[in-house]
């Protein structure tokens, strides 16, 4: 009996050594948790490509230009166009300037806060603007909103390699007299 009492007091405090050993993170595993946090990080539009997220990782990092696909409607609004666009880097400010310099967006629009995470499976966007954008979609016709959100939403989606977003007016549902937008969309047609 006091051998058993001795090996079980010996298997508990192996499993607390190491346990301790491996609370306490290699050279190696910051980089690792990085890129993770890269992956599923938090901007808000404050953030500029050194800022931290609340614990002090990185959430976004490249100083190198990228090339993204800008989403917008013709001039029929019968399909979207696409044209490749070189921003200088992968922020949510630089691909609505980019939506804005096709006339897809209003100039007054702006970002107020991105997340980027994986819900049910699925990387998903949640993408907050100002009240500007709400205007902006309210001043069209329903061909027109359809175009602006999907213009927004595909952009969005392929830039980051997401399959789904929300978009929200300033924490709150994006709502028009056609539609209430309160789900995920998914990529328009």
């Amino acid at each position: 009996m006091k051998k058993q009492m001795s090996i079980l007091l010996l298997a508990i405090l192996l499993c607390l050594t190491a346990c301790s050993q491996a609370s306490h993170t290699s050279v190696d595993e910051p980089t690792r948790q990085e890129e993770q946090k890269k992956d599923n990080g938090v901007l808000d539009a404050s953030d500029d490509l050194d800022s931290e997220a609340e614990n002090g990782e990185p959430v976004e990092s490249a100083s190198e230009s990228t090339k993204i696909t800008v989403y917008c409607g013709n001039g029929d609004a019968a399909v979207f166009d696409t044209q490749e666009v070189e921003i200088g880097s992968l922020t949510p400010e630089e691909l609505l300037a980019a939506l804005v310099s096709k006339d897809a967006v209003s100039e007054e629009v702006k970002v107020l806060s991105f997340n980027k995470s994986t819900v049910d499976g699925k990387d998903t966007l949640v993408l907050d603007l100002n009240r500007a954008f709400l205007a902006y979609v309210l001043s069209m016709e329903t061909s027109g909103e359809y175009y602006a959100i999907g213009s927004l939403c595909n952009t969005f989606l392929d830039a980051y390699f997401a399959e789904q977003i929300k978009i929200t007016i300033e924490g709150a549902t994006l709502e028009t007299a056609h539609t209430d937008y309160s789900g995920y969309l998914t990529k328009f047609s």
